[in-house]
């Protein structure tokens, strides 16, 4: 008796596992079939992708050349208003040392900025 309650232990068992590895089998063919419909409608095409990512990075660089004038200028242009305050609460007389220099702060920044830009572009 207790041989044939194992036995019918491990049909059990078994005909579970077979349910489980049928219903993993019928998931696996209902993903392929769906990946094969998404292929054919253009969604898997490998070849778009690339063309894609590449549209994408001169979209990318199109629109950083075209804000290029506004990442240079910028800094400069707020160095110079920074130095007009300083000229009318500060200074008594016009420093135009004082002035280059903001300048040239102003345009290695704004140029810092433009390459960290760049760089990040991927």
């Amino acid at each position: 008796m207790l041989e044939n309650k194992k036995s019918t232990d491990t049909d059990k068992n078994m005909n579970g596992k077979n349910i489980e590895k049928e219903n993993i089998d019928e998931e696996e063919k209902r993903k392929k079939r769906i990946y094969e419909i998404e292929k054919k409608l253009g969604r898997h095409n490998e070849n778009e992708k690339k063309n894609r990512k590449r549209n994408n990075k001169i979209i990318k660089y199109f629109a950083l050349a075209t804000n290029m004038v506004y990442i240079l200028s910028v800094p400069v242009l707020l160095m110079l208003g920074f130095y007009m305050l300083l000229k009318k609460f500060l200074f008594k007389t016009d420093q135009p040392i004082v002035l280059v220099i903001l300048l040239v702060i102003g345009a290695v920044s704004g140029y810092w900025s433009l390459i960290k830009q760049i760089n990040n572009i991927k």
